[in-house]
């Protein structure tokens, strides 16, 4: 699926005076009774889940949002792109959508956004898969604090600054990505617009955001799993395997023959730990 098709599957939500694009899929009896939101991170979209959308989808009803100021979510300037904002727009997204709770799998700042609904709107969550995700102290990495600096706007075209960042997001895969797919993630922020809109969600990034809930880790009491590309540069695995033995009961699951991009390196591995985990009737153990 190239990113035109995935974006041609999107729908549109309004949030007040804001509005969040995503895709809503899914099949199987339990479609409608068991949910399963994916949220994406910094610096892509919803795009980033394309190859294990199918296999997601093909038993439960899927739900990609593209955050607020991501992808073709709203990209206007002047709010808040925290992850702390991006709980709460999720929390109201899924009142909007009459989704009592669901099933979460999440990536990088989308992890974030996942695990502040585990401990701060638990209601809303009923299984967690976090993969390469920011947490404690690991974040922001050295790239999006240099890219979130106000004057990035006006140093480099919007063409320019996504060349930049296809060169140094490469480092994110084990192989070499296809270009297509490389184009296909950064393909929103091609504009002056979306450039801007990348540097403001850039500049929200907070580590304190994760550090407060640190001390909350220990509450979520749903079946968690948390997934990493073992070789990641960007979030390293001492982070995850430290997150699996602060939440009760989570299981940890590295990838290898992958880094950050873990669902694109190995796709059909981690389908296949998606599929197991989100189909299981009790609660994963350690590992």
């Amino acid at each position: 699926m190239n990113w035109r098709e995935y974006q041609a599957l999107q729908k549109v939500t309004e949030l007040g005076d804001r509005f969040v694009s995503y895709v809503d899929e899914g099949g199987g009896n339990t479609a409608d009774r068991d949910p399963v939101i994916l949220l994406h991170g910094i610096p892509v979209w919803g795009y980033l889940w394309h190859r294990v959308l199918p296999a997601v989808a093909t038993h439960h009803r899927t739900l990609i949002p593209d955050l607020l100021g991501f992808g073709f979510s709203d990209r206007r300037d002047c709010f808040d792109r925290s992850i702390t904002r991006q709980a709460e727009m999720i929390d109201a997204w899924m009142e909007k959508l009459g989704i009592a709770d669901a099933a979460f799998v999440a990536h990088d700042i989308g992890g974030g956004v996942a695990l502040r609904l585990a401990t701060l709107f638990p209601h809303r969550v009923s299984r967690l898969c976090v993969m390469n995700t920011v947490c404690y102290d690991s974040w922001p990495i050295e790239l999006m604090l240099q890219f979130g600096h106000p004057s990035a706007k006006s140093i480099a075209s919007a063409s320019k600054t996504i060349g930049t960042l296809s060169v140094a997001l490469k480092s994110g895969f084990a192989t070499s990505p296809a270009t297509e797919v490389m184009d296909g993630l950064l393909a929103p922020y091609h504009t002056e617009v979306g450039k801007l809109s990348l540097i403001r969600n850039a500049a929200s990034l907070n580590t304190n955001q994760t550090t407060e809930i640190t001390d909350r880790l220990h509450q979520i009491d749903v079946p968690t799993m948390v997934l990493w590309g073992e070789d990641d540069k960007f979030q390293l695995s001492q982070y995850g395997k430290r997150l699996a033995k602060d939440i009760p009961g989570a299981q940890w699951v590295p990838i290898a023959n992958a880094r950050h991009f873990v669902m694109l390196d190995q796709p059909e591995r981690v389908a296949t730990h998606l599929q197991s985990f989100l189909s299981a009737k009790t609660a994963a153990t350690s590992a």
